[in-house]
């Protein structure tokens, strides 16, 4: 899996607080991986609330950061989208949109 290239367009800015913290794991390849979840306040047609984002961490990233990553931790993400369709072992179709984080900062 490669990332976007820079300049296509596809970038997120995200600000808000890690709701679900994963482990760190290495494909067959070895290329690590950190997935968590992310919650960002919202707001639509004046109503407040709370959007949740899987976020996907790649490589050296994701093992320098997997560790920080604890629930209520705020941060600043900047990445972009991915998204995929594939059939389930039940043949159902599944659509995956998610969140890789190129850029963790944590906010004071």
């Amino acid at each position: 899996m490669s990332l976007p290239v820079e300049g296509q367009g596809n970038r997120v800015y995200l600000h808000g607080k890690v709701s679900r913290k994963g482990a760190l794991k290495y494909t067959p390849s070895g290329v690590a991986v950190c997935d968590f979840t992310f919650a960002v306040p919202q707001t639509y047609f004046d109503k407040a609330s709370t959007g949740y984002f899987e976020v996907q961490v790649l490589g050296k990233s994701a093992e320098d950061n997997a560790a920080d990553l604890k629930i209520g931790k705020r941060l600043r993400l900047t990445g972009s989208l991915w998204a995929r369709s594939f059939k389930d072992r039940q043949g159902r179709t599944v659509n995956e949109t998610k969140v890789l984080a190129d850029v963790i900062e944590e906010e004071s």
